[in-house]
């Protein structure tokens, strides 16, 4: 492909090139090398191009990952919260109720045996 694309642009110099360039041997040499330089500048400043351009995406993708990675964090933060939040009022009804009951026995002046409730330190309550 590249060599069809730097032979046509050598055959386009040659063909718009003044006849008085193109009247020796030489002349029609340096033409056709011209344009295959041309091609050569051409081929390199497009896979700069297409570096640039996977670079960017890179660069894009990541940003879209880091975004992700961190609304997925801020989410897990916020159900975190929120599970830490029922199992506190959890316990705290289960030390309520608790305390009830003794105070309601000391009132009536009977023993309380029942332990107080424990509390739950690990993760899920498991």
């Amino acid at each position: 492909m590249v060599i069809a694309i730097a032979l046509a642009i050598a055959a386009l110099s040659l063909s718009v090139a003044p006849a008085a360039a193109k009247s020796t041997f030489l002349g029609k040499i340096a033409i056709i090398l011209g344009g295959l330089a041309v091609t050569g500048g051409v081929v390199y400043l497009a896979e700069k191009l297409i570096n640039l351009a996977k670079e960017v995406s890179y660069l894009v993708a990541e940003i879209i990952v880091e975004r992700y990675k961190k609304s997925r964090l801020e989410a897990g933060i916020k159900i975190g919260l929120e599970q830490g939040r029922q199992e506190a009022a959890a316990q705290q009804k289960a030390w309520e109720g608790w305390n009830r009951r003794r105070e309601q026995a000391a009132a009536n002046n009977q023993p309380f045996t029942e332990p107080p409730p424990t509390f739950n330190l690990t993760p899920n309550g498991h």
